[in-house]
């Protein structure tokens, strides 16, 4: 399989790099910075170019199978560019015209999903983050809308508190109906995103991800 990983060198980017490889997966890394990435590998391809880089995405995306975007947003009560919203309308034109049909994104719960069951994670967190959290809450619903209504086979894993921790390759999975914590390790999110390249049960979905 060929992926490409859009933030290949942030702190949860950089584990979804290495799960790719180490599953055997020819892997494009797409960062800003090339020399923030740490691994070599036969099988990495590292290309250098801003997300809202209309050529630079294009020329990326072919020949790719799938996409890993772990890229985030701004934590801020207000800004002005939606800088991820726009790469974002960038990156689902590009995946259709070369025909690339897997998507792995990630949300928080402030992103409703379908499935949800009302619960203290799937309430909360999008009151507080309507209040503190103003532009980032509207920047990543806006984002969830754009790509449930793509024609893509999507999956958005959402997530509360990522933190530099052990891997434990222990993810509890739920929809507000799972008791959990909120404390995830950035290297089990990095490792359930790359486990969703190849398996149906989320496709289409938003699981939420905790330990």
């Amino acid at each position: 399989m060929k992926v490409i990983i859009f933030g290949a060198t942030g702190g949860i980017g950089k584990y979804a790099l290495k799960h790719s490889l180490q599953k055997g997966y020819t892997v494009t890394a797409y960062v800003r910075n090339p020399d923030k990435v740490q691994i070599k590998d036969s099988n990495l391809t590292i290309v250098q170019g801003e997300i809202t880089d209309n050529k630079s995405m294009k020329t990326a995306m072919q020949g790719q199978d799938a996409v890993i975007w772990c890229i985030g947003i701004p934590l801020k009560r207000k800004y002005e560019t939606m800088a991820s919203l726009e790469s974002h309308k960038i990156l689902l034109t590009a995946m259709r015209e070369y025909g690339v049909k897997r998507l792995i994104d990630w949300g928080t719960p402030s992103v409703p999903f379908k499935k949800d069951k009302k619960s203290f994670i799937t309430v909360v967190p999008g009151i507080l983050a309507g209040i503190g959290l103003t532009t980032a809450k509207k920047e990543m619903i806006e984002i969830g809308k754009l790509v449930q209504e793509s024609n893509l086979n999507w999956t958005i894993v959402r997530f509360m508190a990522p933190k530099n921790a052990s891997y434990t390759n222990n993810v509890k999975v739920g929809f507000g109906d799972t008791k959990m914590n909120f404390a995830i390790s950035r290297e089990d999110i990095g490792a359930f995103m790359v486990e969703q390249l190849e398996s149906k049960k989320y496709i289409n979905s938003m699981p939420i991800i905790g330990s």
